[in-house]
């Protein structure tokens, strides 16, 4: 993305935004395009207008990046294990058959 392409993201963050857009000194400017530079137009535009249509807070930077729909969508350490899901399912079913006693906090059977 050009400067000039980061500028128009910038006018749209400020018009959707004008309370709190968080681009508002040149430094702050540099830190976001130095940031989102390697980014293509289209991408980070697209995601400003579904961001600008669904929160009514200014995006920060992982979010027109796109890390934040990542980070929603899975957990930060978690690796998905490949369970043979029929085996599973037979497994919980067997184990239904050795019924489990419940009993109230009095101790009486239910």
């Amino acid at each position: 993305m050009t400067r000039e392409e980061f500028k128009m993201i910038v006018k749209a963050m400020m018009a959707a935004y004008p309370q709190n857009c968080p681009v508002k000194t040149q430094d702050v400017f540099e830190l976001w395009y130095s940031m989102l530079k390697d980014l293509m137009y289209g991408t980070v535009s697209a995601r400003l207008k579904t961001h600008i249509k669904t929160c009514k807070y200014a995006p920060s930077i992982s979010e027109l990046r796109g890390m934040d729909g990542e980070k929603r969508n899975s957990f930060n350490n978690f690796h998905r294990r490949h369970y043979d899901m029929e085996q599973l399912e037979r497994s919980l079913l067997e184990s239904g058959k050795n019924k489990i006693e419940v009993r109230d906090m009095y101790g009486r059977q239910e």
